[in-house]
Formats: structure tokens, sequence, C-alpha cells
């Protein structure tokens, strides 16, 4: 903290010209987790998002859509070609989609879509998709590293539960985007952000350079950059080191190929330091730096003796930037009293990617015994419907069903299992603690418009931040202590053996799996009966009718009117003049074909209506929607269509719009 850093901002422009040769090329390769968590809405968004993925495609391409949970199905044997009877097929399927595919195993379909023949002059795109841990997430980083020449990966962490080594081992390794969905965020923008990049061509050769005084040294505080997309900003913090005069400068140099086409880009900064920073940009280098050692450690995890966990502490000691294995305590100095005590330990349970997870014989992970679940299961479910129906007949029918369902489980489990700990199974149902760590986070970069930018700081002589620091041994030090954590640990659990209990691993896991996969499903059809969500983190109870308490046919939303235009759009870019586009711009079809002008082609005038009705009535979601309206406009051109001014006041004055032709991309 004691020299001078100075941070890089990249916002790459590219030429059109070379952006646009290559945007109709790829195969488009989609990954979408069915395992259980992703029931309910989260299924519902998932099916949202193939749909606008689907018609933002260009033609020219090829796509298939994959999903896994403990097995995997595709929709085509192999990629297909982009057309409307190709398209067709695949949004039935998607239709039909469910979160019924058990756990969460992403392997076996990597290895099985890398191991399908790449399409000539059609680059490969992975969309990967899910809202859980896995077990080997090395394993399936190593993969995606092994076939990163051949494709790239855009990966899509759901919910809280995703594992960000995951998503962002994939995207690193892969060469493409890792983006997080969590809280009340909406899938849909996020993943056509991707999409724009993943339309981009590939930038390779990415290199830079420091051109520094002699006196002055750099050390680069941030990875090195693997990939630079237009439209998203790559940061470069690096620390200098030396005595330089305050007029002198420095140069850093960006290098890189695209499409065959070498580019440079040099920027000149001052080496002079800016005063009263308050020496956030040290702060945001050292986070930095931080999150590359604690990848790095999990990377050699088992193959290294510490030195990674001690540059991460000294490290975050000296910043006051918290990491994984350190927490920061505020002391209130407020009421001048000293704080006595030890220091308290408090647990927070963490999101889970399924609700019910075998453990046998204590060998296989787990917190509650079954009982105590079915009691917790119990209890909750009366608790929602209370006012709707009586608590003791819901207490009496589910206890009937968890009981049929757990003897005809145990029938076809008794030959897996060890007979000795046979009456000691239990479930893990939910709960994981971990280890309050306190969030750091990083303010938004706002300015959208230059090419690169730079910033220097020097670091005050005072630091006001008091740190904790707990070690790992028996010993501490007076103002440290150290927290040990893994960011992808799998769930710490409690298990319980019988002493004479010789347990071997079962033969026949996948039975095992399948059969508690199947008894998930049984309570969750039940749930789905009483219209109340097992998992509701992310989904708020429906009410009940009192007329109509025991419906086993949940009520569907109804569909947003903007994923009712773009199902209605054509795989080629047009809409067609039919009843179905008159009923989504809230018209008849007398009334649209009364005010097309003369000399327009129906699909002409149907195209530019719906443009004009997502300009007019959708820009707060153009995010979504504007891949697809550009495709459309591409197809306006292609027809060579006569009277287009025309159609656009048309469709104005018969919407109440007032859309500019321009606007339209027309």
């Amino acid at each position: 903290m004691g020299e001078p850093v100075v941070m890089v901002s990249l916002y790459p422009e590219f030429p059109q010209s070379l952006m646009s040769s290559k945007a109709s090329r790829g195969e488009f390769v989609f990954l979408m987790d069915r395992s259980g968590s992703m029931n309910y809405t989260r299924i519902r968004s998932a099916r949202d998002t193939l749909l606008l993925l689907l018609k933002s495609l260009p033609m020219g391409c090829y796509f298939n859509i994959y999903s896994f949970g403990s097995r995997y199905e595709h929709i085509f044997s192999t990629s297909v070609k982009y057309k409307q009877k190709n398209v067709k097929i695949a949004l039935t399927k998607i239709e039909q989609m469910e979160a019924d595919l058990g756990g969460t195993e992403i392997l076996e379909p990597l290895k099985h879509i890398y191991s399908q023949p790449c399409i000539p002059k059609q680059p490969r795109q992975l969309f990967v998709f899910t809202d859980g841990e896995v077990g080997n997430t090395k394993e399936v980083i190593d993969l995606v590293k092994k076939n990163s020449d051949s494709h790239r990966c855009f990966s899509f962490g759901i919910g809280e539960g995703a594992s960000s080594a995951l998503i962002n081992g994939m995207a690193k390794e892969g060469g493409g985007h890792p983006q997080f969905i969590t809280g009340t965020d909406r899938m849909q923008p996020k993943v056509m952000q991707s999409l724009r990049f993943a339309l981009q061509p590939a930038v390779v050769d990415i290199s830079v350079t420091w051109d520094l005084p002699k006196e002055v040294s750099v050390t680069v505080l941030s990875p090195p950059i693997t990939t630079l997309f237009q439209g998203q900003r790559s940061l470069i913090y690096a620390q200098l080191t030396g005595q330089s005069s305050e007029a002198a400068e420095g140069c850093v140099t960006l290098k890189y190929s695209l499409a065959g086409h070498r580019s440079k880009k040099k920027l000149h900064f001052s080496l002079r330091p800016a005063e009263d920073t308050g020496l956030t940009v040290h702060r945001l280098g050292a986070r930095t730096l931080i999150r590359s050692l604690e990848m790095e450690d999990r990377e050699l995890r088992g193959q290294q003796d510490g030195g990674v966990k001690e540059k991460v502490v000294q490290l975050s000691v000296q910043s006051g930037v918290s990491s994984c294995f350190t927490a920061f305590i505020a002391v209130n100095r407020d009421n001048g009293r000293v704080i006595q005590g030890p220091m308290k330990h408090k647990n927070i349970p963490t999101p889970m990617t399924s609700a019910i997870r075998p453990a046998l014989c204590g060998h296989a992970g787990g917190t509650d015994m079954w009982d105590d679940s079915i009691e917790d299961l119990e209890e909750d479910m009366c608790y929602n419907c209370l006012d709707e129906m009586d608590y003791g007949a819901c207490n009496n029918s589910f206890g009937s069903l968890v009981s049929d369902i757990w003897d005809d489980s145990m029938e076809d489990l008794e030959g897996d299992m060890c007979y000795d700990c046979l009456d000691e199974e239990y479930i893990n149902y939910v709960s994981s603690p971990t280890s309050i760590q306190e969030a750091s986070t990083v303010p938004q970069q706002s300015d959208g418009t230059q090419e690169a930018s730079t910033v220097t700081q020097q670091s005050e002589s005072t630091q006001e931040a008091s740190t904790v620091t707990q070690q790992s041994d028996s010993t501490q030090e007076a103002s440290t202590v150290t927290q040990q954590s893994e960011s992808t640990q799998e769930a710490s659990t409690v298990t319980q053996q019988s002493e004479n209990c010789s347990y071997k691993p079962a033969k026949n896991v996948d039975n095992i799996t399948r059969v508690f996969s199947q008894m998930k499903k049984k309570l969750v059809k039940f749930w789905k009966s009483r219209e109340m969500p097992l998992e509701a983190d992310d989904a708020a109870p429906k009410s009940v009718p009192k007329n109509n308490m025991h419906s086993s046919v949940p009520e569907q939303p109804p569909r947003d009117p903007l994923l009712h235009l773009v199902s209605l759009q054509e795989a080629s870019g047009c809409w067609l003049l039919d009843p179905a586009l008159a009923a989504a711009l809230g018209k008849t079809c007398e009334k649209l074909e009364k005010s097309k002008p003369a000399l327009v082609t129906k699909e002409v005038w149907a195209t530019i209506l719906a443009l004009i009705w997502l300009h007019g009535f959708k820009m707060d979601a153009k995010d979504e929607w504007e891949l697809l309206a550009m495709k459309a406009a591409s197809w306006i051109h292609a027809q060579n269509a006569p009277r287009v001014t025309k159609c656009v006041e048309a469709g104005n004055v018969l919407l109440g719009c007032s859309v500019k032709k321009e606007a339209l991309g027309l």
C-alpha cells in the first residue's frame, strides 16, 4: 500500500466491417440445468430465456439444446441448421421442459457435446446454465480448458446457490464471459448480453506491455487478459515501484488480433499520483489480486504448503480487503466501554441445490434425521395452509403419503444399503452452515466512451481499518484473526454410524440415486396438489381457492405480452399477418388489413407493425429484443420493400405511437 497503483480501463470499439462479417456464423449449443432445484419460477424463466435466444439467432447458423440433471437429454442428435422447421420443433420441446431430471451432473453432457465434431467455419459457442454446485468442479473446468481451442463457453449461475468457482472457471478457461443471476435479477437481459458477445469474432493474441522510465518498475496485479468483447469493460491494475520526476510519463500498449487483423492501441499517462483519493484504487487492485490468489489456492488444494494462503492473509490485512481467509470486525467506540469476552462464532444457512439428499450409513453426508425432516416439512406445509384447510387432515394425509413413499423406497434400497445402519438412515434437508464472510464490492465504472483510461494513486502512511485474523492453529496474534473456508466446498455434515457397521460402497449407486429422486418427485407432486411450492425460496405460495382446495392443476400465470409477440416471429425475422399477431397488438385482423398501405406485402406490413410496437411499448426491455428486432429490420431491407416510410406512418396511427423510421433501423 506504500507505492502508487495505476488502473487501466479498456473499453474496445471494433470496426463494424469486421464485426458484421462474422455475425451470421456459429454453432450455438445451449446446456440447461433441469435439476429439482430449478423448479417453479426458475424453470419458467429458463424457458422464456431459451425462447428469446432462439428468436435472436442469425440465419445461417446451427444450434442444439441439451438439458441435464442426473442424466441428460438433447432435442436433436446433432446441431441442426437454423430454419423455421427446426426452430418450431425446438420451441415445442422447450415448452415441455420441467425441473424433473434429478441432481446436477454436468460432466457427462459436456463430454458428449465435445465429442461431437465441429462444423467447418461455424465456431462453437456453448451456453451453460446451472443453479447449483457439483462435486467435480476441477474436472469440469479442466474439460472446458482442454476443448478451449474449438469453442467459447458462456456460463450462467442462477440463484445464490450457484458455484462461483464453477461459473467463473468455465468462462475463464472457455474464453467466454460469466454471468450471475441473483435476487431480483432477470435472466433474459444478462443472457442476451452474452449472446451479443458470442456473435462477435474472437479476439486472440492479446498482450499488454508497459513503457516506463528506467528507475520505475511495474508489478501487474490483475491476471492476464484472455478475452476482449465490444461493450464489455476490462480492467488492469498494476503497482509502480521506484522514484520518478513529477513530469515523467508512462505508456501502456495493448495489442490483439481480430478476424486476422492486428491492432495496437497506446495510452500515455502521468506518473504523478493523484491526491486525496482515499486509496480506492489501491484496494480495488488488492481485491483483484486476492481473488486471483484465492482461485489459485483452490486449484492447488492439497498440492501446496499454504504459501498462497499466507500471501492472501498478508495482503488482506495490509489493504483492509476481506478474503476467504479473513474477516473484519467493526468496533463501536462511541460508548467508551471495553468489549470483553471471547468472540462468538455464528453459522448461517447456505442455499442448497436440492431439497432432499440421501445419506447412506453416515457415509454420504447429511444433517437431519429423516423423522425430523418430515416433521419440519409437515410444519412448513401446514403453516402455509392453516387458514385454508384443516391442520389435522393435512397432517394425516401428508404423514400417510410419506409413510407410503418411505416403505416403497426402502424395499428398493435394501439391497444397496448396510443392514446394520438401516434404521439410522436420514436425509439432509436444505440446511448447510458456513462461516459469515464480509462481502466487498467494487464501485461500478460509469465511463463507457473512451478507449482506455488510467488512474494513479499514492498511498497514505496511516490506515484506519483495524483487522482481526483467526489462525488455523492454536496460536493467535493480538490484532489478527484468520478464517479459512472454501467457496465451493461441500456442505458440512453430521454423520452417524453404527459401531459394528461393515459398510462397503454400494455398487449400484445409480439405483440409490434413482429411488431418492422418485421420493422427491412424489413429495413435490403432493405439494403441487395443494398449489404450494416445496422449495419456496424464489416463489411465494399461491393462494388456494376454498372451493377448489385440492385441485391438482396449478393455475398458470398469463404470458408476458412481449414474449407472446416474440414467439410469433419467424426464424427469418419476419412476422405473419394473422389473428395471433392481431391479438398480440390488441387489434383485429380486419383493422390490420384495412390499414395496410397499397403495394405492400402482408409480411412486410406485419413486421413493421411488430417493430413499432416493440419501440413504442417495450423500450424498457430493449436489451431483450434488440437482436431479434435487428434481424427483422435486415429481413425488410432484403425484401427491397416499397413505401416503407408510408408503412411506418400508418403503423404509428394504428398503434397510437410516434416512432421514427430511423429508430426502427429502416
